[in-house]
Formats: C-alpha cells, structure tokens, sequence
C-alpha cells in the first residue's frame, strides 16, 4: 500500500501510542507521588549537585513533574536552559531566570519568555534532562517523532543525559535508527538504571 510505513518507524509509531496510553491512565494522585519520589532520588545524587549548566523542559500533565526540581537549580544558582523551537526539526538552549518567566508557547507547554532570556550553546551544557516516551536500561530512547533532541544532543557534546520517567516507560527494547541519542541514565519511582552508555 501506498505511504504505508514499515520497519524502525512502524515499531516506533506502535510503541509510542502503547506507552502513551499507559502513562495517561496512571490516576493524578499516583503521577504526583512517583514525581516526588523521582526527584528526591535525583536530588541525592551527584548528577544534580554537580553540573552548572543545565538543560530541562516544562512538564506535560502525564510526564514526570520537574518544575520542583527546576526550583532547586535556580535557588542552588544553576544556570537553567529549556528549549526553544527555531525551526522544523531545530531548538535552541534559552535560559530560565525564574519560574515566573515561563510562558505558554507551542501546543500549549510552557516556555521561557523570549523577552526575558539568552541563548546558551549546547557545547556549554553539563545535563540534559531528556523527555521520552519509551525507554530500555541500555539507554535507548523512543521520543514524540519530531527529532528535535536527537538532533540537539548531537551538538551537546559534554552533556550527561538522564531521563525521568515512570516505570511503566521502561520497556525491554526500542527500536532505533542512526540518528537517535541515547541517554546515560534512567529514574524512576522504581529505581535508578544506570545505562550502557554511561
């Protein structure tokens, strides 16, 4: 049939629509008590006390809850980036002054005010907290489709990458292709899953 996709791209449209629906039927209250639990666990380890320069993003309703984590950084005196979309396919690092400077920007996700930050390079960067659909205790990672951190992390070249995710993101393999960035390190309510990469 005509269009029709096959292979990486029909497993990963498979599993990406599984997992969705997996995290979007965990109840509000049990999302709030892994997210604390997650970000306890993170905060305990070198991996939040150490780098100075970070990269993370504005939680959607069923993902992992990071603002409180984002908090922390910038009480701690963390430079804290988030991603701007410049084009298809193409986000930059723009800098989080505060939580008060997040706007909502594209589909509806919160993003930092374009009047109130700078730019920062990826070759800067020391973590990057990477979003994520699906993900195995290799470090492979299933994202929404569009590339943007695949993309990205190529040109991030000295930032660790850990994902936060609830259990049930965790599966036995994900399908992948050249281009896609794995990560170092997996959280989850569940435990921490150091990857084969790191």
């Amino acid at each position: 049939m005509a269009g029709e996709i096959n292979g990486p791209q029909a497993e990963k449209k498979a599993l990406r629509s599984e997992i969705l629906a997996k995290r979007r039927a965990l109840t509000a209250a049990y999302r709030q008590k892994a997210s604390t639990r997650i970000i306890d666990v993170f905060c305990a380890l070198p991996d939040f006390k150490e780098p100075r320069k970070v990269m993370c993003y504005a939680s959607m309703a069923d993902e992992v809850q990071i603002l409180p984590l984002v908090q922390k950084w910038l009480e701690a005196g963390v430079t804290v980036t988030m991603p701007r979309v410049i084009r298809k396919g193409e986000m930059e690092a723009v800098t989080v002054p505060s939580l008060d400077a997040l706007v909502e920007g594209e589909y509806g996700i919160l993003t930092p005010d374009p009047a109130k930050c700078q730019v920062v390079a990826p070759e800067e960067l020391d973590l990057i907290i990477v979003p994520g659909v699906a993900f195995d205790t290799r470090g492979e990672r299933l994202g929404m489709g569009a590339g943007f951190y695949d993309a990205y992390m190529a040109k991030a070249i000295k930032a660790k990458r850990i994902a936060l995710a609830y259990s049930c993101q965790l599966v036995s393999s994900v399908p992948m292709e050249e281009h896609d960035a794995l990560v170092h390190k997996i959280i989850t309510e569940q435990g921490i899953y150091n990857c084969l990469l790191g």
